[in-house]
């Protein structure tokens, strides 16, 4: 697997794969229509919405993208094919995210997460600051985790 910048090009299928993915936890035909515009993927600026992409033989396996509008910056997206789900796609992607944001000299993350995928960022370190209702057809009490990622700061160069 290789981790690489994204390309301008890509956003419709990175838009794809965002869809895919939000899709693969089954949420009714009408909600994800709804979705579909939170699901675009904007890769006209890359200054202010760094996106990695994963590849894996070649094949856009999964992809991230880091907001800097704010004082700390958020995980726009980070999104992978459920067919490499649990390969450690979303962990390294989330790792390339966090060290550039430590090379931009950021302490922590903001992570606005689906319900369902509450438990990975947990797994990789994040923790639940917050929640916002997130209601939607036959799930009136959802709730999406607002979490936060704590950054590790870069060991300084060997002498």
């Amino acid at each position: 697997m290789r981790i690489r910048a994204a390309r301008a090009d890509e956003a419709t299928l990175l838009g794809a794969i965002a869809f895919e993915a939000k899709s693969h936890w089954n949420y009714p035909p009408e909600v994800m229509d709804g979705w579909r515009g939170e699901l675009v993927v904007r890769l006209d600026c890359p200054e202010r919405r760094p996106t990695f992409v994963a590849e894996d033989g070649g094949a856009v396996i999964g992809f991230c993208q880091v907001g800097l509008g704010g004082e700390v910056p958020s995980l726009e997206h980070l999104w992978v094919r459920p067919a490499c789900m649990g390969r450690g796609v979303g962990r390294a992607l989330l790792e390339r995210a966090s060290a550039l944001l430590t090379e931009l000299g950021h302490t922590r993350m903001r992570i606005d997460a689906d319900p369902n995928a509450e438990a990975f960022y947990r797994h990789c370190g994040a923790i639940r600051d917050g929640e916002v209702a997130a209601p939607i057809a036959g799930e009136p009490d959802r709730i999406r985790p607002q979490m936060a990622l704590v950054l590790a700061p870069q060991a300084p160069p060997s002498p």
